[in-house]
């Protein structure tokens, strides 16, 4: 069986070794209501990255200028949350892997 190759960083990766990662966690998606996310294949270097990436850039409060106060987003603003954070990550991973 041949090698595979992660999604964001080129890596050819032996078929058992490869790691799935869904773009949203699963848990905000089933508390959204919403189908599982898409998933991607990941080295390990990558998928530890983007799990730092996420707890680095998404943030589960959101200030209200109105009250000005800060106040807890609403799981489809989370998954929207999610899905543009690993958008910006791939986008950032592909312009690295260009350089080299």
């Amino acid at each position: 069986m041949g090698k595979e190759t992660c999604e964001l960083c080129g890596y050819r990766i032996e078929p058992g070794a490869v790691e799935k990662h869904h773009t949203v966690p699963t848990k905000i998606t089933e508390q959204a209501g919403m189908p599982e996310s898409i998933s991607v294949i990941l080295c390990s270097k990558c998928h530890r990255e983007v799990h730092t990436w996420y707890s680095e850039n998404v943030f589960d409060m959101t200030y209200d200028s109105q009250t000005k106060r800060f106040k807890q987003k609403s799981m489809v603003e989370m998954v929207k949350e999610y899905e543009a954070a690993y958008r910006v990550f791939a986008a950032y991973k592909k312009v690295k892997r260009q350089k080299v």
